[in-house]
């Protein structure tokens, strides 16, 4: 089936290319993309040459929403059903997750029909937003708990609002004053920490916090991070540990103060990609109203217009936090 996708072709170099899948097989359908969000922090990674396993040329994309199109035999899923699924499986191009490409070759088994009433472009960031979700589920973050988000690209805003949704107090700094104020506008205690990433939590949560969520992928602010925990008091106490939830995109390896982790007694996680049962979860809390979405894609473009987008995300645009294309 010939189809168009974007494909990265060199560093920090994108194209709008034909592409082929195969027809479907049994088990297997056709998704007919309407859109396809941007993942910075990866896709940019892996745009500068700096993703372990992947080389040019390829497809990027996490993630898409669209309609149920050719169906290979045995798949019940309807014909024009929306869903949310991960990138094509199948393609005559190499994949770094096949997402942003205007047909998918997946398994009817792997796609995710959208809730009823749902804004299919909300539906969008599913992905992301469930790696997000997976953070929480991994910290068990507890309502009584204080916690601390550094960095409010698309993880870090999701992050404070699915920590939030847990019932925790949370406070989120960005150096960028836009992106501070679209997670106040969502009802997030946030700040610009210009004195300081230390000293600015220390005034908003003077013991520190249990849940500490990195989510800038810059080493030198994960190293400040570690120092936002909550210190342990050695006594006979049964307070669990602090934790430090990485959720930012590295490409080399992370190093932070072994002392300020030991005297804390830390807990460092790494939430690793996102399960099935953390897409529905967050499907139910945007078609429920519970979870804000919409507000975090900046625009929304055609696939025409995607040098320019990969451009300004890699320039760091203020007030741009990602993109989607629009596939119609």
């Amino acid at each position: 089936m010939k189809t168009t996708a974007l494909l990265a072709t060199g560093i920090d170099h994108i194209e709008l290319v034909a592409a082929n899948i195969p027809e479907p097989g049994p088990g297997e359908l056709v998704v007919e993309a309407l859109y396809t969000p941007i993942s910075p922090g990866t896709e940019m990674r892996c745009l500068a040459g700096r993703q372990i396993g992947v080389s040019f040329p390829y497809i990027p994309g996490y993630s898409m929403i669209g309609r149920i199109g050719a169906r290979g035999p045995g798949v019940t899923i309807p014909e024009g059903t929306l869903v949310f699924c991960q990138g094509t499986e199948k393609a005559d191009r190499a994949l770094a997750w096949g997402g942003h490409i205007a047909h998918a070759l997946r398994s009817a088994a792997s796609v995710f029909p959208l809730p009823a009433g749902i804004d299919p472009l909300s539906a969008a960031l599913a992905k992301l937003a469930a790696i997000a979700y997976r953070g929480v589920r991994v910290a068990k973050t507890q309502p009584h708990e204080e916690v601390a988000v550094v960095g409010l690209g698309p993880i870090g805003q999701l992050s404070a609002r699915l920590h939030r949704l847990a019932g925790a107090r949370v406070v989120a700094a960005d150096l960028d004053a836009s992106r501070v104020a679209l997670a106040q506008s969502a009802g997030i205690e946030a700040l610009v920490p210009t004195e300081g990433l230390v000293p600015a939590f220390a005034q908003r949560q003077p013991t520190g916090a249990d849940v500490v969520v990195d989510s800038t992928g810059a080493p030198p602010v994960l190293q400040q991070s570690v120092r936002l925990v909550k210190s342990k008091p050695w006594d006979n106490s049964l307070t669990e540990p602090a934790r430090l939830v990485i959720q930012g995109s590295y490409a080399e390896d992370v190093i932070f103060d072994y002392h300020q982790a030991f005297y804390r007694e830390l807990s460092v996680l790494f939430p690793r990609d996102n399960q099935p049962r953390d897409i529905e979860a967050v499907l139910r809390f945007i078609a429920g109203g519970q979870l804000n979405t919409r507000d975090l894609i900046s625009e929304v473009c055609t696939p025409q217009e995607a040098p320019r987008i990969y451009a300004a995300l890699r320039a760091a645009k203020p007030g741009l936090v990602t993109a989607a294309f629009d596939w119609q």
